[in-house]
């Protein structure tokens, strides 16, 4: 329940801040599990395509999985190409949800600036001997702002859940689980090129090990954190 409402929060905050156009930060939640009784000295690891039918040498594979390799070696990770030379099987998925629409409908007030001008006085007086007298004067008329009413307002959007995991097992013993680490983000974004990067950076802390809780992480959209994940990739 708590989980649900916390999405459903992230969810309302990222709908008011596209129709606001507002640069909202993202919010990419991250969960890390390790055993921690089938620890290895050795972290020699093949990579494999998780999805499903994937091959390593998928275009995108390469291109996603470059963004991770960096984080696991800085972490004492060797990536190797053969298994019989590898302590490990890191398995390697992502995807993406198909887009969720909605209309949000929200009241905009409306303000009008009056005044900030002057205005000009002539007044023109007769005395009693018929004389003519022309006086003038300037008036100033300050600058308010005023509400003038308020306008109903309704608009589309379209969000998306980016997700990807990756998950170690030992391969003596087969199968035995070493480490997973989840992460996803809901953005406006569909393009998964866009997003895992943002992933990579919030995820790179846990990779490996064990968050306790899944963390939700912010990361403006000019993070350097993102940059410095896209600068290290190998690909």
């Amino acid at each position: 329940m708590q989980t649900k409402r916390l999405f459903t929060t992230i969810i309302s905050a990222l709908v008011i801040a596209l129709l606001t156009g507002c640069a909202s930060p993202f919010v990419v939640q991250v969960s890390a599990i390790a055993d921690p009784t089938a620890a290895t000295s050795s972290k020699r690891y093949v990579l494999v395509n998780g999805n499903a039918e994937g091959q390593e040498d998928d275009l995108f594979f390469r291109e996603f999985s470059a963004y991770f390799i960096p984080i696991l070696a800085a972490k004492g990770y060797q990536r190797v190409k053969s298994r019989e030379n590898a302590d490990m099987e890191i398995f390697f998925r992502y995807a993406i949800s198909e887009g969720r629409t909605g209309v949000n409908t929200f009241a905009r007030p409306i303000y009008e600036t009056i005044g900030g001008n002057t205005i000009n006085i002539t007044r023109t007086r007769t005395n009693d001997a018929g004389a003519v007298t022309t006086t003038r004067s300037a008036v100033h008329v300050p600058l308010r702002t005023l509400y003038v009413g308020t306008v109903i307002e309704s608009r589309s959007y379209t969000l998306y859940t980016s997700s990807a995991a990756l998950e170690a097992y030992k391969i003596k013993p087969a199968g035995k689980v070493l480490w997973k680490t989840l992460m996803n983000l809901t953005s406006d974004s569909n393009d998964l090129r866009t997003t895992i990067p943002i992933m990579a950076a919030a995820a790179a802390p846990y990779l490996t090990g064990n968050s306790g809780a899944a963390k939700k992480i912010q990361l403006k959209r000019d993070d350097p954190r993102i940059s410095a994940i896209r600068k290290n990739a190998k690909r």
